[in-house]
């Protein structure tokens, strides 16, 4: 299996434990990295034998901006789940990080990984 990834998808997100967070928003950058079988794609050279990069930038963005919760873990289970479901592969990385943090000792950022896989059966399955 490969990999395509696609770093700093960038939204104002609605995540948070405040009203605030919630209602007004703050940036979100997302890392997408999706396992699929490239191998049909490489020989024929078609978009259509692959996954679109911009297609799934656009479905972090929607689901990203549009989604309010109050756990960052949440929103990333939300994204991952929704590209599972809606692409053909085996398998998805996300990782999410809230940009802006107010919290004196932090300088960078919070961030959340999760992994999700398609099952044999086509099923969702949460990675441990």
């Amino acid at each position: 299996m490969d990999r395509l990834i696609v770093k700093d998808i960038e939204f104002i997100g609605h995540c948070g434990v405040t009203e605030e967070e919630r209602s007004v928003g703050q940036r979100i950058s997302a890392d997408i990295e999706v396992t699929v079988d490239i191998s049909r794609a490489v020989i024929s050279d078609r978009l259509q034998d692959s996954v679109d990069y911009v297609d799934i930038c656009n479905k972090v963005v929607s689901i990203g901006s549009k989604e309010k919760c109050n756990l960052l873990e949440t929103l990333a289970d939300r994204i991952a789940k929704e590209i599972v479901k809606s692409y053909n592969i085996a398998e998805v990385l996300i990782r999410l990080r809230k940009c802006s943090v107010r919290v004196d000792a932090i300088k960078g950022y919070f961030e959340v990984e999760v992994i999700r896989k398609r099952s044999k059966d086509n099923r969702l399955n949460p990675s441990h």
